[in-house]
């Protein structure tokens, strides 16, 4: 990949709502993750801001907006 976020002590929230139970332990209604996975949805969330504030750009437009800052 081009872009890549931080991997350590990345740190990811989610609701449990829809399921009934983690790891057989009753369900929460938001838990946490962390670890290198959790940088991806990170770094789509970035991208998914810049799209929303500037429709107009391209993909590599965009990557070089991350990449350069």
């Amino acid at each position: 990949p081009d872009i890549t976020a931080p991997g350590v002590d990345i740190l990811a929230a989610f609701s449990l709502v829809a399921e009934a139970s983690v790891s057989g332990r009753p369900s929460l209604k938001y838990n946490s993750l962390s670890g290198t996975s959790m940088s991806c949805p990170h770094v789509s969330g970035v991208v998914g801001l810049l799209k929303k504030v500037h429709p107009d750009w391209s993909p590599a437009a965009i990557r070089s907006a991350i990449m350069t800052t």
